[in-house]
């Protein structure tokens, strides 16, 4: 038996574990897209308060 016969049942296995996880992390997104942009948005407004004023300057 070949080494990548043996370990074709924990190939199988990880890549069935990493396609699950990004099934999940794209439903998760999916689900609470508008609440993570808005997040985003408001820690960007407080990290950079005056980005506006320098931004319509322009």
């Amino acid at each position: 038996m070949k080494a990548s016969e043996k370990l074709l049942p924990a190939r199988i296995l990880i890549w069935s574990l990493v396609i699950g996880m990004l099934v999940v992390g794209y439903t998760i997104y999916a689900q609470y897209a508008d609440e993570i942009g808005q997040e985003v948005t408001n820690t960007i407004v407080e990290a950079l308060p005056d980005f506006d004023n320098a931004v319509a300057k322009l």
